[in-house]
This record gives C-alpha cells, structure tokens and sequence, in this order.
C-alpha cells in the first residue's frame, strides 16, 4: 500500500486500491459467497411435511364441526371454533409458502447419489481435458510457425484468417458447425464423394460434432498465449542448438517447449475452464447422449426453480476449474506471476 502511494501518490494511489476493493468485492468474493450460502441450505421437509399432516387434521375437524352445524346453526362456540381452526389453516398455507430454511449438506449429497449427475459430471471432465489436448496439439506448431518461422507478410495474412471468423457470434459460428456436420452436410457428402466413407457419419449420436465445435470455438485461448511467449524466444537459442547438431525434436524438448510452459500453462487454463463451462456448443451440436455438466446447472435454475440445487452443482464445477489451475501451474512449473508476464 505505501508503495502505491509513493510511485502513484495519494489520491490516485486511493483511487486505485479503492477500485480493485470493489471489483474484488462485487465481481468475485460476493457472487462466490452468495453461492456457497445457496447450496448450503435447503427447505425443511421434515417441518413442511408436519404442517401439511396438522392442515389435514384441522380439516378433518372443520368438517365435522360444519355438520354439527348444520344441525344446530345457532351454536356460536361451533362457529367461533371454525373461524378459529380457519385462521389456523391460513396461517400453515402461508408458512407453506415461505418454508423454513436449514443449512446442511443435502444438496451434496443428492450430487454425490446421483449416478448420472455423477456420470455426467466426470464425462465433462475428462471431455473438456480431451479438447484442451486437441487445442494445444494443433495450437503448437501453429503458435511455432507464426513466432519464428513466417515472413511478416504471412503472418499478417494468417492473423487475419484466424481473427476474422470470431467477430462473428459463437452461437452463429456453431449453428455453422451443425450445418457442416450434419447427416446430409458438407462434410458427409465431401467424403462420400471422395469415396473415404459409404453411409454419413452421425456425428450428433457422439461426443464428437460437440468436441470438434468446443475445439474451434476455444482454439485461440490456446493459440495467443503460446504464441505470445515464443514471440520473445531469442532465436539465437535455436541456431546455436541447431550448430551443435541437435534435432528438431531436442531442440522442441530442451529450448523451446520449457521456455513456452508459461503460455501452454495459460492456454490450457483457459480452454478447459472454457470448455467444462460451455451451455451452448453442447446444447447445440450435442446429442442425446452427449449432455454437459452445464445443462444440467441450467435446467436446475431455470427448468426445475431449484437454486440452492443449481447453486451446489455450480459450485462443484467451480472448485473443479480451480483445483485444474493449481494442478496444470503444479504440472508446468509456473507460478502464477509468470502467467501475468
């Protein structure tokens, strides 16, 4: 803090720790402890369950009472004892509606009983790490070939190739997907053609159309990072390794790949937590048998109104990512003031 104030001074060294306390504050510890809060309570059924039994009895009476007076309409006790058992009953519908709240670890515990939320859960695990494979396969030479291998012209051109279909909407970019990969697409009917295949692929009954939609749609995550780190690579490095008579491969292995873990640790990072926090690629270009973690959170919030649920299953996925971050900077090496760099 006092450094802030000696470079900045202390009115715009005030102003600076004012704001990151409020962005701190409103966009991440508040939303973060209003969801930890939500997941952690759930109604009293047991309570509810007692009220409703208490409404029957009270029911029950009334109705008993109101044949009596039937008979004898000038009792007033009768009539105060009804009038009486119907504010009771007033009273438990509207304490139904607005139900007690108890804070347990239900809502976990339905997460963990249930096989296909469970199923489902590591299936976009292990789904969202096979395409931050796929992304980082096809992002590396790619990334390698723009920082130290294209003239400037080239690289120029190929910058423009990569950007210019990301300024149009993901949503619209994915229907272009679907389009592609349908049964009678462009894809199917290029490769009959060809001779490759003789009945279209159904790629909507996998996981595939869906993989290959989140791999285009998050590719640049991974690109950018990595290219951004071998940009700075001397280049010297390389052609005093390649004098020495190294390989490609060793020269990849030793020099080039351990000076990039900054970027592929950046990469990776994001296209998972991309890719495992996804809604629409996969309601998208998924099939029947290809439901996303996701799906299911939406459909807890606004399919099923069941936010303490939602809010459980949300979490889940957001202790997920985090665990992923620390074990990929474990992995790589990094610290997390190398990835600022």
């Amino acid at each position: 803090m006092t450094k802030i104030f000696k470079k900045y001074g202390k009115g715009l060294g005030a102003y600076i720790l004012l704001s990151t306390m409020l962005w701190l504050s409103i966009f991440i510890i508040f939303p973060q402890i209003l969801m930890v809060n939500y997941s952690m309570w759930s109604y009293d059924d047991q309570a509810q369950e007692l009220r409703w039994q208490e409404a029957d009895k009270l029911d029950e009476k009334r109705y008993e009472l109101e044949q009596i007076l039937k008979k004898e309409p000038q009792n007033n006790s009768i009539k105060k004892e009804i009038k009486a058992i119907n504010s009771k009953i007033a009273e438990i519908d509207k304490l139904s509606q607005y139900p007690e709240k108890v804070y347990s670890a239900k809502n976990y515990e339905y997460l963990i009983e249930n096989k296909l939320h469970r199923k489902i859960f590591f299936k976009t695990i292990w789904s969202s790490i096979l395409v931050t494979l796929i992304a980082l396969i096809v992002c590396y030479p790619i990334a390698y070939f723009l920082a130290h291998t294209a003239s400037k012209k080239g690289k120029i051109l190929l910058f423009i190739g990569l950007i210019i279909p990301y300024w149009v909407d993901e949503l619209l970019r994915t229907f272009a997907w679907f389009m592609l990969l349908s049964y009678n697409g462009v894809i199917n009917t290029a490769l009959i053609s060809i001779g490759i295949i003789d009945q279209p692929i159904e790629f909507f009954q996998n996981n595939s159309a869906a993989l290959i939609g989140m791999v285009y749609a998050y590719i640049l995550f991974m690109l950018f990072p990595i290219y951004n780190t071998l940009e700075t690579l001397d280049k010297n490095q390389i052609l005093a390794a390649r004098d020495l008579g190294a390989s490609w491969i060793t020269i990849h292995k030793r020099i080039i790949i351990p000076y990039a873990k900054p970027g592929i640790a950046v990469g990776t990072i994001f296209v998972f937590m991309l890719t495992a926090g996804t809604y629409a690629v996969p309601s998208i270009l998924g099939g029947t048998n290809s439901i996303w973690f996701t799906q299911i959170i939406y459909s807890w919030f606004f399919d099923g109104g069941n936010w303490n649920q939602g809010a459980t299953y949300g979490l889940a996925l957001l202790v997920l990512c985090i665990s992923f971050i620390m074990i990929m900077l474990k992995v790589f090496k990094v610290k997390l003031e190398d990835m600022s760099k």
